[in-house]
């Protein structure tokens, strides 16, 4: 019985009809995975915060095996596989399962492998520890078999998945859990017990169901831009006003988490989102809605905070900053208004007659060009030319040294004087072994914080410069660059590719004061993956 299916299919093996039927299942398998990293993985926890790493990282290493074998189970059973040593499947695009995945690499795929290459190389010569640079426990879990894991999810991904905008809405309803979780955390209200054991102390700087703020902010960073993108972008009325309560959420959800690195995501959005918006008077009025959006939670945060300020954890950050300015009230009503007259006076503009052209980008890039040219201006001054005391009312944040950014600027300097002074060519170029930053700071800087070990830089792009040194370094930046590049020039009349890039786009700022954690990365990996998926959108009513 079993010959005469496997003859039928080999017979049939190049069919339109069952290439389809295949690419549907295979593309469903990969769904389910979405769904799982998308919808569950967020809420993951076992024992609360005590194991909240491992659990993640557990849950996301069973959850992409299982995928994958699934992918593998499939390709042998359905004769993909043994179709493709055969030779089966088209010149072109090639329908075999390895050919799929193989066939026609760009270089955000190229890019990918250098970078999970360099780990393997950097491994390879890591002979000291190679077993902790394989499973990263020297670290935060991302040694060479998790890198290995995000490199075939990668390719999975982008080969077989379909996108379609609902698993961002899936994305965003979990956010929503995530981000109500982190606001009655902010109100001490703690409605998981997840803070029952720990010290009074402790409670600003683990919330809702990641952890430490720092992750809960890359995360809820991704959803705000995954919403705030949506809305700007998305025809649907309908569908726009979920978005925008879902940007509002995530908005007072961000600032609550009380992390400074919150603003680095707010600064890029907000930045780089005119570069796409700003050829249409609908982009720029729903660019107005979305900012004027923002700055309203950021007072209605404020509001609380006064309301009930026995209650809160409080906020003591930028955020103190600009919504104490006297003039704040005036510039967020002044937003509404610009937004309510623009809107009136362009909201029967369509088609031909609501575009503008490219100018007002261009002026908006000089405009953050400037920005750009100030920002590094009062860096210099306050630092190299000596005039710190000028900025004393910014200089925890202007002014670098060891304590800058709770000790980051310790990390950073000692980094860099480890890989100029105590690296060989070989380790400047491969690093000293995946995962083993610890490892340096204890044999070079052993006790000069107290009790204090830093196992990770507080910095990715610095962190890989050390770990798997320039090549990784490089290939890492290239992986990130490559894949933003790739969706900008996708970017027509599909939003979710937009939302994706905006929130890889905040992520690789906000990366420069970060750790690379199993806790927050698998989604974005997935964000990246989809976004670059090649599976474009063929029928509007398919449903996988």
């Amino acid at each position: 019985m079993s010959n005469k299916v496997s003859g039928k299919r080999q017979k049939g093996a190049d069919s339109p009809e069952l290439r389809e039927k295949d690419a549907r299942s295979m593309a469903g398998i990969m769904g389910v995975f979405a769904v799982a990293v998308l919808g569950i993985f967020p809420l993951a926890y076992d024992n609360y915060y005590y194991n909240i790493l491992e659990t993640k990282y557990h849950f996301y290493c069973v959850a992409s095996i299982a995928a994958m074998a699934l992918m593998l189970f499939y390709g042998i059973f359905s004769g993909r596989i043994a179709g493709f040593f055969r030779g089966d499947g088209s010149e072109k695009g090639g329908s075999g399962f390895f050919k799929r995945i193989l066939g026609g690499l760009n270089f955000v795929d190229w890019a990918m492998l250098a970078f999970w290459g360099a780990n393997v190389i950097s491994w390879i010569l890591c002979v000291d520890w190679r077993w902790d640079a394989f499973w990263g426990t020297f670290g935060r879990y991302n040694g060479v078999f998790l890198i290995t894991l995000y490199t075939v999810v990668y390719f999975l991904v982008t080969r077989f998945f379909r996108f379609r905008q609902w698993y961002l809405d899936l994305f965003l309803v979990t956010g929503m859990l995530v981000c109500g979780f982190g606001i009655t955390d902010y109100f001490r209200m703690d409605l998981l017990h997840f803070k029952a054991e720990l010290s009074a102390d402790q409670h600003a700087t683990f919330v809702s169901t990641f952890g430490n703020i720092n992750t809960y902010t890359v995360y809820v960073g991704a959803v705000l831009a995954v919403s705030m993108t949506l809305f700007t972008l998305d025809k649907d009325w309908r569908k726009r006003i979920w978005y925008f309560t879902a940007m509002m959420v995530s908005s007072v959800a961000i600032i609550m988490g009380t992390s400074d690195n919150a603003y680095l995501t707010l600064g890029a959005l907000l930045g780089f989102l005119p570069l796409y918006l700003f050829r249409t008077w609908s982009g720029i009025r729903r660019y107005l809605m979305a900012a004027a959006g923002f700055f309203t939670a950021a007072w209605i945060v404020e509001w609380a905070n006064v309301k009930y300020a026995d209650k809160v954890l409080g906020i003591d950050s930028l955020f103190t900053m600009f919504v104490q300015y006297e003039h704040f009230k005036e510039i967020v009503l002044a937003l509404w208004i610009a937004a309510a007259v623009l809107t009136a006076l362009t909201i029967r503009r369509k088609g031909e007659k609501d575009r503008i052209g490219r100018w007002p980008c261009f002026v908006w890039l000089g405009f953050l060009a400037f920005i750009a040219a100030g920002v590094i201006y009062v860096l210099y001054d306050a630092n190299a030319a000596g005039n710190a005391e000028k900025y004393a009312a910014i200089s925890k944040y202007v002014v670098f040294n060891d304590a800058w950014g709770t000790n980051r600027g310790y990390a950073w300097i000692r980094s860099m004087e480890v890989f100029r002074e105590f690296f060989t060519t070989k380790d400047k170029i491969f690093g000293y072994g995946p995962e083993t930053f610890r490892v340096l700071m204890e044999n070079y800087y052993l006790g000069e914080l107290g009790n204090v070990i830093f196992d990770n830089a507080h910095n990715e792009y610095l962190h890989y410069l050390i770990t798997i040194g320039l090549f990784g370094m490089l290939s890492y930046m290239a992986w990130l660059g490559t894949s933003i590049v790739w969706m900008a020039r996708n970017l027509k009349d599909r939003p979710e590719v937009a939302a994706c890039l905006f929130a890889l786009a905040a992520y690789a700022v906000q990366a420069t004061v970060n750790l690379n954690l199993p806790v927050a990365m698998p989604v974005t990996v997935q964000l990246l993956a989809m976004g670059v998926s090649r599976q474009l959108k063929k029928k509007e009513n398919e449903s996988i």
